[in-house]
This record gives structure tokens, sequence and C-alpha cells, in this order.
């Protein structure tokens, strides 16, 4: 979500999610998500095995993808702890507001 934002916001709102791109925009998001939060991060021929049926990023369209949003977001991948806190509060706030929080949240 927070790369989603700032790709949103460096851009001008020229690379929001649509309907017809939502599903790159949120793969490669992911994908540089994952890479940067974990220490032995999967490979993109991993990534590009994943996804839910009928939903196939090739290795060369996940290359081509992750490429892109580093570009868009001008290398500037680092989350620092405050940010990243505000968005965990907000969206466990979300959930538990939603109803559909377990106990361990409330």
């Amino acid at each position: 979500l927070i790369y989603i934002e700032r790709l949103v916001k460096m851009s001008g709102g020229a690379l929001a999610p649509r309907a017809n791109n939502w599903r790159s925009v949120l793969f490669s998001c992911m994908v540089l998500a994952s890479k940067v939060w974990d220490d032995l991060s999967m490979w993109n021929c991993d990534f590009s095995k994943i996804g839910p049926s009928g939903v196939i990023f090739s290795l060369a369209r996940t290359n081509e993808l992750e490429v892109a949003l580093l570009h868009a977001l001008e290398y500037r991948v680092k989350v620092n702890a405050s940010e990243y806190a505000k968005y965990y509060f907000l969206l466990r706030g979300m959930l538990c507001r939603s109803g559909l929080a377990n106990d361990d949240l409330t």
C-alpha cells in the first residue's frame, strides 16, 4: 500500500491503479516490498510462477514491472518505522471496525 500510494503521488496520478493495470501495479509493489523487507527474498523467476489462477506474469514481464516501478519511485524504496506504523495502525483499525478482525487484534 505504501508503494502504491507513493507511485500515485510521484506520478501525479498518471500511474494510479485502474481496471486495466491494477494487477500489474499490485504485483510489482508486492514483489518490491518482499525484496525490501526480506533478507533472503525470492528471485523474480520464483515470483513469476506464483499468482492466483488465471493471472500469470512471465519472468520477462516481472523484470519489466520491477524496473519500471523502481524508476517511477526514483529508487526511493526505504520505508521508515514511523511510516510503516502509520499504515499498520490505519489498516488494523479498518479491519477492527469492519468486524473481520479476530480476538488477537482487538
